[in-house]
């Protein structure tokens, strides 16, 4: 699919990506093609990119699911982050380039993505305007929030008790005006996501309400208790 057809069909989702904010959707395709952008296609479970192996392609999801995770000492899957459509991934890696990927990215449903090399954005020797700077700064900023989030990330992987683990994770969740915290992830991804058990993690989460600590309503949670 050419990138003009990917542009309009998809222009809403391009416009939610940080990457591009403040670029004319009308410089889009300039933009796209300055980053040698290409489509890949995904079937669910499909590996993007795998873990160990060269780190060429930071992607724009434009629709689906993929998820980044490692595999730890205990041969455990730890889910890092998902990326829905609209997010960017890999900006770090895709900047640097490593030929030893630390991370592995898999399709968690069908999905579109596109790639885009931001190396090109250290290789032009010119100085940046128009779309050029804007992705450079858009760049810059999604950085900053990538070091943010993995900071939150290792603060919870570092507590010992699974109890800190959740408390921290349910704290850096966003909230609904009635206090409430929208947890998108199933128990199975939250557990990857804490570095926990499934098993381990339903049972302490029932503890918590035993305990009048948290009140679960479907994907909603309630912290009763500071």
């Amino acid at each position: 699919m050419e990138k003009t057809n990917i542009i309009k069909k998809y222009e809403k989702v391009l416009m939610a990506c940080p990457l591009l904010a403040g670029i004319p959707t009308n410089q889009y395709e300039d933009a796209l093609t300055f980053l040698q952008a290409k489509v890949m296609h995904l079937a669910k479970h499909e590996i993007l990119q795998q873990l160990d192996a060269p780190f060429r392609y930071a992607g724009i999801v434009l629709s689906g699911s993929i998820e980044g995770s490692f595999i730890n000492e205990n041969d455990a899957k730890i889910s890092i982050n998902r990326f829905d459509a609209g997010k960017l991934y890999g900006e770090a890696l895709g900047c640097v380039q490593p030929p030893h990927s630390p991370i592995q990215l898999e399709a968690l449903q069908d999905s579109l993505v596109l790639l885009v090399n931001l190396s090109a954005m250290h290789q032009e020797k010119e100085s940046l305007s128009g779309f050029q700077y804007h992705l450079a700064m858009n760049l810059i900023h999604g950085l900053a929030h990538q070091n943010i989030y993995q900071n939150y990330k290792v603060r919870i992987l570092s507590q010992k008790k699974l109890r800190d683990r959740i408390g921290i994770f349910l704290h850096g969740q966003p909230r609904g005006k009635d206090g409430s915290i929208l947890v998108k992830l199933t128990v199975t991804a939250m557990a990857e996501f804490l570095g926990a058990n499934r098993s381990a993690l339903s049972r302490e989460l029932g503890l918590m309400q035993d305990e009048g600590l948290l009140r679960i309503e479907g994907r909603r949670f309630f912290l009763t208790q500071p």
